[in-house]
């Protein structure tokens, strides 16, 4: 048989890999795939009432956990805690829902060079469990700390900021609600408690945008804070750009009857200071 002929059976006759495994020899130097050699053992944990059968891996990412691996198995001949449902790791003071959200964040970035950003239920939960002494989900909790300030309300950053004590969000999103027009539901009340509320109602309304300018009516650029210019720029509402030719208007921060909604020095003052305060008024 020719040279041409005889081709491997790792090969087809285009010189194109068949798909089949060789089994005539290994390759000297294997190594296994930082990303892709998953550890398929899994780790009982029990959290309330609710049994887990989750990849040790995913646990590894804490260095409590990690730590807690890396102690010798007994030689006792006890089955070892968390190697089967019958004999879980029991985890204390910790909500199965928290634990929940934890696996979803983890579990999401499973085949992604990039971990997705988890949806905004999640991140408090996944927090709390992330920043948890007993555990030090370091990486995690960095992952997770700018998204909630990017996507938390200012009524949930505010309990936030309380239950994990960064001090630093509390005056601006109180700031921001003293600003706000719409006011308080009932149910941001009951979240946000007697003293923000307290400082919301006296603080409230000042540095926010309003207007008492009439349908129909002609203004100034005095009164309106509003001036006209010739020639086109985009727009910084709606990111459109006006033709050639076009004209644009340009707001000068307030007028006679627009106040801007930059917050007054006396409003930053005051509330830092409630702040410092620990958050209550000294009357």
């Amino acid at each position: 048989m020719s040279k041409k002929a005889s081709t491997s059976a790792n090969e087809s006759p285009n010189n194109q890999p068949s798909g089949k495994a060789s089994t005539a020899k290994s390759h000297p130097n294997v190594k296994r795939h930082t990303e892709f050699f998953f550890d398929n053992t899994l780790v009982a944990i029990q959290v309330e009432d609710t049994l887990f059968n989750v990849h040790k891996y995913q646990l590894l990412k804490s260095e409590t956990f990690s730590d807690m691996f890396r102690v010798p198995k007994a030689e006792d001949g006890d089955p070892e805690e968390g190697s089967s449902p019958e004999h879980p790791i029991v985890m204390e003071g910790v909500k199965a829902e928290d634990f929940v959200a934890l696996l979803k964040v983890l579990y999401a970035s499973h085949f992604s060079t990039h971990q997705p950003e988890p949806e905004a239920s999640l991140i408090i939960p996944a927090f709390r469990l992330a920043n948890y002494n007993m555990w030090s989900f370091t990486d995690l909790r960095a992952f997770l700390l700018p998204l909630a300030e990017k996507h938390l309300s200012d009524i949930d950053k505010i309990l936030f900021a309380r239950e994990f004590d960064i001090k630093d969000w509390l005056a601006p999103a109180h700031i921001r609600l003293c600003q706000r027009e719409e006011k308080l539901t009932t149910e941001e009340a009951r979240k946000l408690g007697v003293d923000s509320v307290l400082l919301i109602a006296r603080l409230g309304g000042q540095g926010s945008s309003k207007s008492r300018l009439t349908a129909g009516h002609r203004y100034c650029a005095i009164c309106t804070g509003i001036t006209y210019y010739a020639g086109s720029y985009n727009c910084n509402g709606c990111q459109g750009g006006a033709g050639v030719g076009w004209a644009h208007f340009y707001y000068n921060g307030g007028g006679a009857f627009i106040v801007g909604n930059q917050p007054s020095s006396s409003l930053e003052t005051e509330v830092k200071k409630w702040v410092e305060d620990d958050c209550i008024f000294k009357d």
